[in-house]
Order: structure tokens, then C-alpha cells, then sequence
């Protein structure tokens, strides 16, 4: 135990070295300030001296400026960015510069070795999420007058988010021996993953877009073929209902055409987000807990522009479809988000410990 703690802090002096720690904290708390600049009361939003009035400030407050701006944009891809160059060197370092030779020198597993360095870069990120969030938990409840402790759950979240990246970056470190081929591939299979979500939810946007207006246009030509003609020799409406059901019949064979495109592709990126690490989706979970499911179905309202849509879908089922899609998404269970991520995270991290403990240094 006493070994186990000496390498913590050993980890953690050398972490501190590199002054990144110090450069995402100074921004973290820049940034806590420029939040406190923003106000919330009854009629708005106020940001100093100035004021707008707003529908529903203390959603657009939480919604936009906190989930948006300072969570969604700097702790979820600004801060993960800093802590990745802080700790994508820990391994090939500890490989590449000989210093693993002292290690190896002393009375002690390789896999030891291994999992304290690992878990020392989490806690390393861990301690500047537990300052930023603690911080924000301050500046909601003094200016928007919310006292929110589900703000606490972005430490985990977030801190979750990172180790998926995070092992990624340790199995290219131990593999490749180098710092930089480790941070930039190991990005880059985060934005994989963040793609591979994305155009999933797209593509189940789409394809529910799709069926709801092949659904209304069937209904159309049902309701065509029910009315019944008079017959007489200036029925002229029963000429035009003709000429209509020919255009709807031939818009379902172009809709049911792109459909069965649809289908396919969105069944091949279900097939690929079950396996690799969910890292929006975990991000998101933060919102079920800030955003009620009423005000996502308010602010999908938006969408509602009447006319045609990509792809021959009607604006108004397209919206439908994306308020369907999100909600879908908001209730799936946290356990099967968070345990397939961790189920792949582990098996990342059992072949880089793999490679670690059989390599010879």
C-alpha cells in the first residue's frame, strides 16, 4: 500500500510538472467568473448592465448558456482536450525515457505498476471537475436562484467520458511508444465515436420522418378512395382527386424506395454504436437530470416550418420525428449506456496491461 501511494504521488508531482493542470484550471475558473456575469429572474436574462427578456429564462439559462456553452463546449470537449495532452505521455514517457528500469527495479507487479498510473491520470482529471463543478454549483444558486446537486453528477459523467478516450490513449501509448501518435489517433477515435452517434440519431430521425409521412400519405389516398364521384358531366373535383391519387401513389414508391435506404444504413450505425463507447450519449445523461422532457418537447417547436423537408418528409413529421428520436434517447437506460462503454473501456485497458506486462524494456 505504502509503494501503491508513493507512485501516486510520484505520478501526480510529474503531472503537476507539465503546468497543464494549472492552464485548464486558470480557464475553469475564468470561466466559472463569465458565468457568474449572467443573471436570471422572472422576465429574462440579464448580462451585466444589459437585459433581454426571455420565454422560459431559467430553461434558456440551463439549456443554453450552462448544458450548451460552459459544460457542453468547454468541460466536455475543451477540458477533456487539455487533460488528454496532460496525460497521453504518462506511458510512453515512462517506457521511452528509461525510467520504467527504477520501477522494475523494486518489489513489484508490472499490472500494478500499470493500473496505478492509469488510475492517477483519472484523478488527476477528476479533481479539476470536482473545483469547476463545485464552482457552478455556487454561481446557479446565487444568480439563477437554483440549487441544483444534480450538477454534481457532470463529475462522474464527465469523468466517465474521459476514461473511455483516456484508454484509447494509454493501448496507443504502450503500443506505439509515442506521446503524439497516442493523443492524435486516440482523438480521433473519439470523434468516431461521437460520429458514429450523431449519424445514428440523424439517421433515426430520418427514417421516423419517413414513415410518419408515408403513414399521412397512405391515409391521403385511403381517403381519396372513399369519396365517391357524383358522376355528373361537370364533376370536375372527381377529375382532380384522380390526378392527386396518382401523385401521392407515385410519392409513397419514392418514399418507400428512400425508406428501405434508410433502414439499412440506420441499422448498420445501431450496429456500431452498441459496440464502441457511448461518449454523447453519457454527456447527455447530465441533461435528464437539468431538463425536463416538457421542455425539450417546447423547445423542439421550432422545427415546425410547414413545407417540404430533406428528402420529400414534411416539415411538421420531422419535427415529430426529432422530438420522437430525443425523447427515445433521454429514456434509454443509463445502465446499458454506461456498461457497454465500460465493457469496451475494459477490455481496451485488459490488452494495453496485456502489452504492458509481457513487452520487454
Amino acid at each position: 500500500m505504502t509503494q501503491t501511494l508513493a507512485l501516486f504521488f510520484d505520478a501526480y508531482r510529474d503531472l503537476n510538472s507539465r503546468k497543464l493542470f494549472w492552464v485548464t484550471l486558470s480557464i475553469s475558473v475564468a470561466l466559472v467568473l463569465a458565468l457568474a456575469l449572467f443573471g436570471v429572474d422572472a422576465d429574462g436574462i440579464s448580462f451585466l448592465r444589459w437585459h433581454w427578456d426571455v420565454y422560459e429564462p431559467q430553461f434558456y439559462y440551463r439549456a443554453v448558456i450552462l448544458l450548451g456553452f460552459v459544460i457542453g463546449l468547454w468541460l466536455s470537449w475543451g477540458a477533456v482536450i487539455l487533460a488528454l495532452v496532460s496525460t497521453a505521455g504518462i506511458f510512453p514517457d515512462l517506457i521511452a525515457g528509461g525510467a520504467i528500469d527504477l520501477y522494475l527495479s523494486k518489489p513489484m507487479s508490472r499490472l500494478r505498476l500499470f493500473l496505478t498510473k492509469y488510475f492517477t491520470g483519472l484523478l488527476f482529471v477528476g479533481l479539476q471537475l470536482a473545483l469547476f463543478c463545485g464552482g457552478c454549483f455556487l454561481v446557479v444558486g446565487l444568480r439563477a436562484h437554483e440549487w441544483r446537486p444534480s450538477l454534481f453528477l457532470a463529475i462522474p459523467l464527465l469523468l466517465l467520458l474521459f476514461s473511455y478516450i483516456f484508454a484509447f490513449c494509454v493501448l496507443l501509448g504502450v503500443w506505439t511508444r509515442s506521446t503524439i501518435a497516442a493523443l492524435l489517433l486516440g482523438i480521433l477515435l473519439w470523434l468516431c465515436c461521437s460520429g458514429v452517434q450523431i449519424t445514428e440519431q440523424t439517421l433515426h430521425t430520418f427514417r421516423t420522418g419517413l414513415e410518419r409521412t408515408i403513414d399521412r400519405t397512405e391515409r391521403d389516398i385511403r381517403a381519396i378512395d372513399a369519396r365517391k364521384p357524383t358522376g355528373g358531366f361537370f364533376d370536375f373535383q372527381a377529375g382532380l382527386e384522380k390526378k392527386r391519387r396518382v401523385t401521392q401513389v407515385q410519392k409513397v414508391s419514392e418514399l418507400r424506395s428512400s425508406l428501405g435506404t434508410f433502414r439499412l444504413m440506420h441499422n448498420i450505425f445501431v450496429g456500431l454504436e452498441a459496440v464502441v463507447p457511448k461518449t454523447r450519449e453519457t454527456n447527455d445523461l447530465l441533461d435528464r437530470w437539468l431538463i425536463s422532457d416538457n421542455e425539450v418537447i417546447d423547445s423542439q417547436e421550432s422545427l415546425r416550418h410547414g413545407g417540404p423537408a430533406p428528402f420529400g418528409i414534411d416539415y411538421h413529421d420531422l419535427a415529430d420525428a426529432s422530438t420522437e428520436v430525443k425523447l427515445q434517447s433521454r429514456h434509454r437506460s443509463p445502465a446499458f449506456i454506461l456498461g457497454s462503454s465500460l465493457a469496451c473501456e475494459a477490455i481496451v485497458v485488459s490488452l494495453a496491461a496485456w502489452i504492458f506486462c509481457r513487452r520487454d524494456y
